[in-house]
């Protein structure tokens, strides 16, 4: 596997084997920007964007092996936050319970000052609550990386060259 292919060119395609691999690398890249974010300085979370370009080359490039446009990726990126989202809900009250009372207090002040004020409430509180909701930001997080591994893996390769370039099933086997 060409790491610099598969995690930084949006062109070509990948067969499911090289997208689990690249998959597998971000999400550990991933993880570990998420638990400096918490344990170290919430300023860390800004190395989570050039990751974003990685998972769009890789899922672009998997959807063009199934003979889809890259731009598909788009609509993963988008249920992953939202499944991640879903997650973080459901996870919360199990995970992080101490963090409750605190999250109810920011959706009152939302209720009470709006949007704004709700923003201002949860920046003055951003430290705690990224160290109070660090279990559950991982487990929802590996959660959702799965399902999006599972899905693109289950992708239909195209077994011909498609106007994307060659078919992958000698780089499967790689």
């Amino acid at each position: 596997m060409d790491i610099s292919h598969v995690l930084l060119s949006p062109k070509g395609r990948i067969g499911s084997r090289d997208f689990l691999r690249g998959l597998i690398l971000l999400t550990g890249a991933s993880l570990v920007v998420q638990v400096l974010t918490s344990s170290v300085s919430i300023g860390a979370s800004v190395l989570q964007y050039p990751l974003l370009w990685g998972y769009l080359c890789v899922l672009g490039k998997r959807l063009h092996d199934a003979g889809q446009t890259a731009w598909l990726s788009l609509i993963f990126l988008l249920g992953f936050v939202i499944l991640s989202s879903i997650l973080d809900t459901v996870l919360i009250p199990l995970l992080s319970p101490q963090m409750v009372p605190l999250i109810q207090q920011i959706q009152e002040v939302a209720k009470t000052e709006g949007l704004s004020g709700a923003f201002n409430a949860q920046q003055e509180h951003v430290l705690e609550l990224s160290r109070g909701l660090a279990l559950t930001t991982l487990a929802s997080f590996l959660i959702s990386s799965t399902a999006l591994a599972f899905i693109g893996a289950r992708l239909p390769s195209d077994p011909k060259s498609n106007s994307h370039g060659p078919a992958t099933g000698s780089s499967n086997a790689s």
